[in-house]
């Protein structure tokens, strides 16, 4: 058993570590614990014990209630599942503490802690039993696309283009490796996808995404493939990243972007970049339409020159907003 140490303050020794780590394990896999019955299980006294929980509580790695105590919001790996509980309320809509212990694997009791503190700060609410994301997101959402200094200018191009081709126009940005969709319209013809802002997506597989990558420089292409893969969505897919290299030449020789059904079986989609007047790379715009609507010559010149038309006015109108 751990000797009991003249003051109060945590022994600053390998063991102590050892112990504290001990029972934060504990902790992490029994949910919850008291002084008692934590003293019990780990052979340690209870003056140690109280010692340990102390300098755990200051540190915000354990929380007392009523004198039971549970990890914080952080785990003993210091990992916040806050996050991870946001993205399973964004997958399944709504769910219980006892369903997002399960998918996120950890205690039901840590996801307890993590949604009071969410729900204090108005990010999720709960209706029933059962939690949901808050509009809190929308607010801040509202508020991010405007990061891009020129979300009006692409509004109202994209709304241009969509009324003009009656399909559906995109615009979306790069962010961490990924194409994100930031804006979309649907002209009289458009076909309903499952297209919703903020939507991530590989960039290797659509007219957007590789009009954003022939702006970069091979190096961080490989980079990016490196830490996101080439998955096959349909089988014409890009899945070799020589293939995908060579794909973004010929894109940057013809000035725009062809997705041939490589994203989903039976859409096609002209892109072409949208860059500032020093070359920085603002995203990109496309218009998206049915193969049978797509070929010939709207794929080879009537479509490609609308969308080309369109990033070239959002780049023109850029300059007077940087």
């Amino acid at each position: 058993m751990e000797s009991d140490e003249a003051n109060g303050d945590a022994p600053r020794t390998v063991q102590a570590v050892e112990t504290a780590f001990e029972i934060m394990e504990y902790l992490d896999s029994h949910g919850q614990a008291g002084v008692t019955e934590l003293s019990k299980s780990l052979d340690i006294s209870k003056s140690a014990v109280h010692r340990h929980l102390a300098t755990l509580v200051s540190a915000d790695r354990v929380m007392n209630v009523d004198g039971v105590y549970r990890p914080s919001v952080r785990d003993v790996c210091g990992v916040d599942p806050v996050f991870e509980i946001i993205e399973v309320l964004k997958e399944t809509d709504s769910a219980t503490p006892q369903e997002i212990a399960e998918a996120t694997d950890r205690h039901e009791s840590t996801i307890t802690a993590s949604l009071d503190r969410l729900e204090e700060s108005a990010y999720v609410v709960e209706r029933n039993g059962a939690y949901q994301n808050g509009l809190k997101f929308l607010d801040i959402g509202e508020r991010v696309k405007y990061n891009t200094g020129i979300f009006d200018i692409v509004a109202e191009e994209v709304d241009k283009l969509a009324a003009e081709s009656g399909e559906l126009a995109l615009f979306s940005v790069i962010e961490h490796g990924q194409n994100v969709l930031l804006y979309k319209a649907h002209g009289e013809e458009a076909i309903q996808t499952t297209h919703e802002i903020g939507l991530r997506e590989p960039l290797h597989c659509s007219g957007l995404g590789k009009a954003i990558l022939a702006e970069l420089p091979d190096d961080r292409v490989r980079s990016i493939v490196d830490e996101h893969g080439l998955s096959a969505f349909t089988e014409n897919t890009i899945t070799d990243v020589d293939t995908l290299l060579e794909s973004l030449r010929e894109i940057r020789e013809r000035g725009y972007a062809l997705d041939m059904e490589e994203a989903k079986p039976g859409m096609r989609c002209v892109a072409a970049s949208v860059t500032s007047e020093n070359s920085s790379l603002h995203g990109a715009v496309s218009i998206a339409a049915p193969k049978s609507r797509m070929q010939g010559e709207q794929l080879e010149s009537a479509i490609p020159e609308l969308v080309q038309g369109a990033a070239n006015v959002i780049e023109l109108n850029s300059i007077y907003v940087e």
